[in-house]
Formats: C-alpha cells, structure tokens, sequence
C-alpha cells in the first residue's frame, strides 16, 4: 500500500531558494526581527536570560569566524555533546553556516561511544558542555588524531586546565571577532552559498544491533517534513518551545530547530535536566513531543500521585476515570459521544483531571505527541481519558524523523500510528516490513556504504518494522521483524507489547520479555520502579533497606504477580506470563543494556544474563545474580545477590 506525491504537493513542501538552509533562515530572522523579537530564552539561577534575533546571529557569526580560523574548512565536522544550551545550537549553525555540519553526541555516552562517533564521523572540532565532558574527551585524546580543538563553554572547574587542544568558548568567539575585522561579510557570503540539498547534520543511531551508523540529513529533508507537520499540526509564531530532549536526536531537530527557523517560535532552554517538569509547567508549551518512555513516566507519576492524595480525591478520581475511559473509547470508535457522557466527564475534568493535568504541565498544550517507540495502548488511552489528547507518530532518523502521525485530535486508534503527512510514501512488502519513501528519505549512512545498500532501496527505506495499514490509511505498527517471538507451540507474539502493558503499571519501570526459540511459554525480567514501590513500602510499613534488597521483598513479588496478572487478563491464554523475576537493579545504557534512547538491546541482555533466562525455564525458585561493583579509588568487588523466580500458574 502506499501514498504517492504529486508534483504540486512537492513544490509546496520545497522552501525558496533565499530560504532552503537552516543558515538562510536565520538570517532573514535576523533581517525581519533584529532586536525587536525574542529568539531564546535561557534559565540560569532561577531566571530566564533572553537573547534576540541580532544576538543569536552575531554568536553564530563569531562561533563561525572562530571555528575557521581553527582550521574549519566546507564539508568538515562539529561533534557537539552537552546538555540543551544555546551554546548547543550556535555551534550547529556555526558548522553550518560555513558549509560543514554538525555531529549529535548524547551526554550520558562513555568516552569509548564518544570517540566512536567523533572519529568515524571525520569531525575536526568537538564542542563540550563543562569539565564532566571535557573529561571524557580527554581521557581518550590519542584516539582522535583528526580532532584539532575542544571548545567548551561552561567554565567551571575548568581554570587549572593548561592545555592547548582546549579552548573556551569565549575565546573562540574573540577570534571570530577578529576574523569579522579582517575578513568583512565573510559571514553572509558564506551563508549564501549554502543550499537545500547540502548535509546540515549527521545524527547517529542509537545502534541496537552492531555500531551506530550515521544517516546524512540534509536541508531538504528536514525543511520538507518540518513543512509537511506544519501543514497538518501547525505551529504558530506566538507559540512558546521548550528545549529538553537530547539535540542528537532527530526529534529535536524538527520540533526544536525547525519552528525556531521557519517560523520565529521562542525556544525556552531548561535550567538542568533535574528541573524539567518545573520548567514544562512553568513554559506551558503549545507542542510538545515526547518519547515513548517519558509519557511512559507521566503516567506512572500520575499515578503514584493519586497513591499518596487524600481518601476523597481518590475517590473523585476513581469514579470519574471510567468516564474518561468511556468518552476516549467512543472517540476512538468513531461514535457520537452523548450529552450525558460529555457532562459527567465536563465534571469529572473541572473536578480532578484538569488539576493533574495542569500538575504535569500539560495544561495549555495544543498536540502532544509520542515518538520513538510505540506507546502502549494502556498508556495511550490513559493519557486521553484524563484529558491529554496525545497523538501518536513514527519515523525514524533515516526519514529525517516523523512521517506518520495521528493527524487530527479526534482522529486516533489506541494501537495506531497515524496517516503519512503530504509528501511522505508508505508501503508494506510481502514480509510485512514497513518502507518509508518521500521527501524525508536521506542520503544514507555516512561511510557505510554496505548498510546503505542494505537499508536504501528504489527511493525507500526499509525500516525493520512489521506493520499493516487498514483501509482507511492508518498505519499500524506490530514489532521490529526480527524481534517477533514464535514459541515452540507455533504461537506468534510480540515481546514490546507485552512489556508496554507491563509497563503502564507504577511499580514496573522497564520490562524484558522473553520467549522464542524452544521455550514452552513466556517469561518477563522486571525492572522496579524504586521511587513509587518505595513510597508503597513505607505506607505498607515493609522495611527496606536498598534498591537490591527491596526488589526481593515477598510482598513487592506479590504485587508486581498482581500486575503481571493484569496484563495476562489481556493476551491470549498461551502468550500469557507464566513465570517472572525482578531485577535487582535497573538496565542501564552505560552497561550497554539499552541504547541512548532507552530501546532494550535484546541480543546484548541475552547474552549478558543467560543463565537468568536458564532459570526462568527452570524448576529453581531462585538464581543468584553476580554483579561487579568498581569503587571511585578503582578496586571492585562482586556483590551476589539471589533474585526470587515467581510463578504464574
């Protein structure tokens, strides 16, 4: 199946010639606004710092100066790496501006990731947020041999550091200055020069399986797409943006970087990345995309939030919550919503839903949106029974981010991803693989020309995503192809779903299930959510004294069996969780347990905990779990700690 585009509706996604680039659009900000309109808004110590129009364009001008003058030259590399800053985002257009382009790195990558991207990425400048990054840039300093500076622009710590590769950021912008002085209009030459069809930024995946590949994302592909949201979801020049997810994520580019250029919306920078549910409050953002596992965490927040409210809230809130059901329920089914349920929920959202709604920062949001990964229909409906008209999408970086999305509020199914936007083509092949074609296709793989062959076929991409689309152009995602689990009985299920709905409960913070091959029935690893399971430990008075030693409580085994219940209430009999454990500890990124983005790696987790899965199809009642524990003075011991195996039966 597919959605072909017409001539006409490529010509209206094209931006003219003075407006193709992300450098262009900038400067004809700078030429219509100057002084007179807020571009950024930057919190520091409790207060918002604004900078205009001019002042965005004269940091990027001297970043740009400075950057030359350290030998960047057209078509080299920035690698930056930091937290949401708008010294994050000069130095993209910086890059680009000079006819270079600029390299995503997330904050919380090990200098060994680090060194991967920066290397094989040919970057020749690296900009760093503070000593924290600088430190791991340093540390593996002999494995980047092309990289000529480090620029950093937060100071501090920084002032015993005598070493010439480093540079702060002020520093290189007195070289700009100076460049300006001799190399008058360099800048808008420059910038002219640049076209839609040129790399403005390479945007590593978060590699579940093998290394990262680097998609190449030129103008075109972004302003297209970004065009093509804007026709369908529009965003307004008043509208307020709030910066938090990582810029080296596709996502922040079209919902960020994009409206910024295209149409003057103010991008608000987060304080630290601790202060981002005050920061969402306080900015009441108009669109706000999220990914999957932070709507996932919304929700258990939500939740937990009517754990510890008063007797008489919970009450309001569990008679009006059904209602809210019923309202999303006729909504999705495309029927009439009668006056009676349409008044019980007007009372039920004045009465609870509009204050947890407004709790969570949600309150003047016109499209909230998911991306990233399915959410799960739990959650999905959750959201819009409370008053959170979440829209669904999907992409990924290889299409220059979201191509299919929920178009209109009232239109969505709970398991659903949307309609493809004008411009974007959708196909399902015989095996059931989703291809993505249109205006957001990229160039390929930076250096990688085996998996561009592999991934890039006749003007599509092929995704590694199951799906279907029904009659009525809904695209439905199923499960990555090679994720799908076959058990020995010959029943087919998908692991991510079934460890979505385990994750719509408050006390499950991640979920691994597991199944394929030769097993009989399916097995579930859990990760404990410690926050919320810890409040409903002290409020069942079940003393603890760890992460560890909690997660083996009897009483936390029989409530996590009360939510696996629940969840098996839902599937069929024979993909139902027979048998589950809970870690000890939560999966995490820098054991290579999941990527950046907070995707399992299922192959990794296979091989790192065998023998759990052994004991999960075993007669044991427990496995004892060995963990090596290293120490800030660099000694390390193994701590053992047997984790209980329950049963479902």
């Amino acid at each position: 199946m597919a959605k072909s585009i017409t001539a006409e509706q490529w010509a209206g996604l094209q931006m003219p010639p003075d407006a193709d680039t992300f450098p262009k659009l900038m400067k004809r900000n700078y030429l219509k606004w100057g002084d007179k309109r807020v571009a950024y808004r930057h919190k520091d110590y409790g207060y918002w710092l604004e900078f205009t129009w001019k002042d965005y364009y004269e940091r990027v001008k001297w970043l740009c100066g400075g950057f030359i003058s350290m030998g960047f030259k057209p078509g080299d590399r920035v690698s930056i790496v930091g937290e949401n800053a708008p010294e994050w985002f000069w130095g993209q257009l910086a890059a680009q501006s000079a006819g270079g382009a600029s390299v995503g790195l997330y904050t919380d990558s090990t200098p060994s990731e680090l060194q991967f991207v920066i290397d094989h990425s040919d970057s020749v400048i690296v900009m760093a947020d503070d000593q924290e990054q600088v430190d791991k840039i340093l540390s593996i300093r002999e494995q980047l041999p092309k990289v000529k500076k480090v620029v950093f622009w937060d100071a501090r710590g920084m002032w015993d550091y005598d070493d010439e590769w480093l540079q702060a950021f002020d520093d290189v912008m007195e070289m700009g200055q100076q460049y300006e002085k001799e190399h008058p209009g360099f800048f808008e030459e420059l910038i002219d020069k640049t076209r839609g069809d040129d790399v403005g930024v390479v945007l590593y995946t978060s590699g579940t399986t093998g290394l990262p590949k680097g998609p190449l994302v030129s103008y075109d592909n972004l302003l297209s797409l970004y065009n093509g949201w804007d026709a369908t979801l529009p965003w307004y020049g008043t509208d307020e943006n709030l910066s938090f997810l990582p810029p080296a994520w596709i996502g922040e580019q079209i919902f960020t970087v994009a409206p910024n250029l295209a149409k003057g919306v103010v991008v608000n920078f987060i304080e630290e990345p601790e202060t981002v549910r005050e920061d969402i409050r306080e900015v009441a953002p108009r669109v706000m995309l999220f990914g999957a596992r932070n709507w996932e965490m919304y929700c258990s927040l939500v939740m937990a939030k009517m754990i510890d409210s008063s007797a008489m809230k919970k009450l309001i809130y569990n008679m009006f919550l059904p209602v809210g059901y019923r309202v999303s329920d006729f909504e999705q089914e495309r029927k009439k919503v009668g006056w009676l349920w349409r008044l019980l929920y007007k009372i039920g959202y004045h009465a609870v839903f509009r204050a947890l709604v407004d709790k969570v920062g949600f309150s003047k949001t016109r499209v909230p949106i998911t991306a990233g990964a399915a959410l799960a229909p739990d959650n999905f409906a959750f959201l819009r029974a409370i008053g959170i008209p979440v829209a669904q999408g999907y992409g990924a970086t290889e299409v220059s981010g979201l191509d299919v999305v929920q178009l209109h509020p009232e239109y969505f199914r709970y398991e659903g991803s949307g309609q493809p936007f004008a411009g974007v083509e959708v196909r399902i092949n015989e095996e059931g693989e989703i291809l993505l074609g249109g205006v957001g296709v990229v160039h390929g793989y930076y250096k990688r020309p085996d998996k561009t062959a592999e991934a890039f076929k006749d003007g599509y991409f092929y995704t590694g995503d199951g799906g279907s689309m029904d009659d009525e152009g809904e695209l439905y995602i199923i499960d990555r192809v090679k994720d799908m689990m076959t058990l020995r009985s010959g029943e087919k299920f998908s692991p991510t779903y079934i460890e979505g709905k385990l994750k719509f409960s408050p006390y499950i913070k991640d979920a691994w299930a597991i199944g394929g091959g030769d097993k009989d029935y399916v097995t579930a690893v859990l990760n404990m959510d410690f926050e919320n399971t810890g409040r409903w430990a002290e409020m069942n008075h079940l003393v603890y004294t760890s992460h560890p030693d909690l997660s083996q409580k009897e009483r936390v085994a029989e409530l996590m069996a009360k939510e696996v219940e629940r969840v098996n209430r839902t599937l069929p009999e024979k993909v139902r969780v027979k048998r589950f454990l809970v870690l000890h500890k939560d999966f995490d990124p820098d054991e290579s347990e999941l990527t950046r983005t907070r995707k399992l790696r299922r192959s990794f987790l296979e091989k790192r905990y065998d023998y759990l899965v052994n004991g999960l199809y075993s007669e044991e009642d427990t496995v004892n779990v060995e963990s090596t524990i290293t120490y800030r003075d660099g000694h390390s011991s193994v701590m053992r700690v047997p984790v209980r195996v329950n049963t479902m039966w």
